[in-house]
């Protein structure tokens, strides 16, 4: 190799060393993106503004019980947790059954993409049985839905029918429709 090709792979290697260093810079400042399925944890500075907002108006925009009746949030707290009961018990023999006893329950949309989706058990996972199901209120900025934080406690069956202990986190998110609320999104085991 002439000293020219060496000095050539070497300021090659160092505007690859530069590109990917400021590629990698500007993705820590670019702010994440966010849909209706996916929030992201208040900064402090919106805390604080939450607080000032709270003692100005003694309503906090995070609070579903402030803006929705009593009613509302018993009938979706219901719906949400017979939701979970149906679609979190997978079958790997009838590995749609579970969308189909879910199906009540979800909107006209959801169903239709999970119908879609084909989902198959594992070595380690071919049957769940839900057993427990216990309901909780999330923080939820949004006014045109109400979700329920629904963690599942069961059994996970593998194909030799042993079975270990389960603990599943499902964010389910309802929206008021033609027919009555309906779930329109779900999350399972979302990081912190």
């Amino acid at each position: 190799m002439s000293v020219q090709q060496k000095k050539m792979l070497v300021f090659l290697s160092v505007i690859v060393f530069l590109g990917i260093m400021i590629s990698s810079f500007i993705a820590k400042e670019k702010p994440a993106s966010s849909s209706q399925e996916e929030k992201q944890a208040p900064s402090s500075e919106s805390v604080q503004e939450e607080k000032e907002t709270t003692t100005k108006n003694n309503e906090n925009p995070y609070d579903q019980t402030q803006r929705n009746t009593k009613e509302d949030l018993q009938s979706t707290k219901e719906i949400a947790t017979e939701f979970v009961r149906a679609f979190a018990s997978f079958n790997g023999e009838n590995p749609s059954e579970h969308i189909e006893k879910a199906k009540l329950y979800m909107s006209d949309e959801m169903y239709q993409n999970y119908k879609n989706q084909k989902e198959r058990g594992t070595l380690t996972y071919n049957k769940v049985v839900p057993e427990t199901l216990q309901t909780t209120e999330v923080s939820n900025d949004d006014p045109n839905v109400i979700q329920w934080n629904v963690v599942m406690q069961g059994k996970v069956y593998d194909v030799e029918g042993n079975s270990e202990a389960e603990e599943d986190w499902y964010l389910v998110t309802l929206e008021k429709q033609d027919n009555g609320y309906k779930v329109v999104g779900v999350r399972v085991n979302l990081p912190n």
